[in-house]
């Protein structure tokens, strides 16, 4: 199993070189002018990724996730989530690395087989960053007017985590 492993990319790789060198594509001069493109994208959406990190780090060196944890809590024990899960609730959507430093955080000290440890992990594999996601993806296709898309992504990512936070706690 472990060979299979250790072999798939390479063997997928070279199917791919080969077959392209079989129709008669310019192998190389097509992966060239794919990194091109790639670099250029990277590029262009440099500055909102800038943009998008520096605002997240502004709001957790402030303090008001923490502030914002504390005036949550009341309402979400009312609907039975946990007073630990909503850094993470909050946080998950906007940065991907602040809540898989938080999630790191959390596992060490309530560790990985509990339910927190559980809805944790569930809730990272279950959403996405959402304005990570957006805006690299908008960036890229050089979309301006994203209309309903942030809302709809959103509901989408907090409908996840809120399903993980419940399935957890009923399994």
């Amino acid at each position: 199993m472990d060979f299979i492993a250790n072999i798939s990319i390479p063997a997928i790789v070279l199917i791919i070189v080969i077959t392209a060198w079989i129709k008669g594509v310019p192998v190389f001069d097509t992966f060239v002018e794919g990194a091109k493109e790639g670099a250029k994208t990277a590029f262009d959406v440099l500055p909102v990724m800038v943009g998008i990190l520096a605002a997240v780090s502004i709001l957790n060196a402030s303090g008001f996730i923490d502030i914002l944890s504390n005036l949550l809590k009341g309402p979400a024990a009312l609907v039975g989530i946990s007073p630990e899960i909503i850094p993470m609730l909050i946080l998950r959507p906007f940065s991907g690395s602040a809540s898989l430093g938080l999630f790191t955080e959390q596992i060490r000290a309530y560790g990985a087989d509990t339910y927190l440890g559980r809805a944790l992990s569930t809730i990272m594999g279950s959403s996405e960053t959402v304005l990570y996601t957006l805006a690299v993806y908008f960036g890229a296709a050089d979309v301006k007017n994203t209309r309903h898309a942030l809302a709809a992504s959103l509901i989408a990512s907090y409908a996840g985590m809120l399903a993980a936070v419940y399935i957890c706690k009923v399994l």
